[in-house]
């Protein structure tokens, strides 16, 4: 299959299109310099010149492959974006898979625990702050009305490698060199459910090789409490944690971090991934992993 893949240089398009080359796939992505271009051309994927508000490296990029995955990090503009290659792509008879993110089923706990936890098909109401992107998430999955082949969403949660720890670890080891303290929010019981780059990247090799059309897929291995996180960092560091609250958080990390990420529950599971595809992740261990990277930050630059 020829895969045209937009933020293959980055964490989540970077493994989706090693994945799917590494399994015989034709794939190309985006890069923006020429260390990208050499980067990509490493592992065997074809460098189309451009980023992903270029419209005409889009188009270069589209023109050539039955499948297209949107996987670059675009904050604002990400909407105008996926809108345009929507009408771009239509009456193409092509597939498109939009990678979004759990951070739509966030609920707003102030790090007080959720039993809430959502599958693929689960209902649930959006937090306004992230209601855009819920919406786009529909009209991706309507695309098969605009002559598209398949419109799926993608909702990665968490991501993480064993050299690149999530913000939930690395803003946390910044707290303590801005305050002294591991923090967390309120009790520090609410959790995102987390999954490594490499089984993500598997995820979406299956999603391009068989997803359904209109389908959505999630990709779990499992979760840990934010308050487990700052334990972590405070032992590793010999400072104490400490609980604030959510004023002091945007103060800390921001607005953005604070309000999707960690004040809030974003709990997820993936029968319908597990199901249709026999995935399951081979990576679980976040927070061992993690606890290895905060060593080496800190070899690196002490406290």
């Amino acid at each position: 299959m020829k895969i045209f893949v937009i933020g293959g240089t980055g964490l989540i398009g970077g493994h989706a299109a090693r994945a799917m080359a590494a399994a015989g796939h034709e794939v190309s992505s985006l890069a923006r310099s020429d260390a990208s271009e050499e980067k990509l051309k490493a592992t065997g994927i074809a460098p189309i010149r451009g980023d992903a508000e270029d419209r005409d490296a889009l188009a270069r990029g589209i023109a050539d492959a039955e499948t297209v995955v949107f996987a670059p990090s675009m904050g604002d503009a990400e909407t105008a974006v996926v809108d345009w290659m929507l009408d771009h792509m239509s009456a193409s008879g092509k597939s498109l898979i939009f990678c979004s993110g759990t951070g739509v089923l966030g609920q707003r706990t102030g790090g007080a625990w959720s039993e809430d936890t959502f599958a693929e098909t689960d209902e649930f109401v959006p937090q306004r702050a992230i209601s855009t992107r819920w919406a786009l998430e529909g009209r991706v999955r309507s695309a098969a009305a605009k002559g598209l082949k398949r419109g799926i969403v993608v909702r990665p949660p968490a991501v993480w490698t064993h050299d690149q720890p999530h913000a939930l670890v690395t803003d946390v080891l910044g707290s303590v060199r801005k305050t002294g303290a591991a923090c967390y929010i309120g009790e520090g019981l609410n959790m995102y459910t987390h999954i490594h780059g490499e089984d993500l990247g598997e995820a979406f090799r299956h999603v391009a090789e068989a997803g359904q059309d209109r389908a959505v897929y999630h990709a779990v291995a499992g979760e840990v409490p934010n308050r487990w996180i700052a334990e972590t960092v405070a032992r590793l560091t010999g400072a104490p944690t400490r609980s604030i609250t959510m004023d002091e958080a945007i103060a800390l990390w921001g607005k953005f971090a604070t309000l999707i990420v960690f004040g809030v529950s974003s709990r997820s599971r993936s029968p319908r991934t597990r199901r249709e595809f026999g995935w399951s992740p081979k990576h679980t261990d976040m927070l061992a992993a993690a606890e290895q990277s905060i060593k080496q930050l800190l070899a690196a630059d002490p406290l």
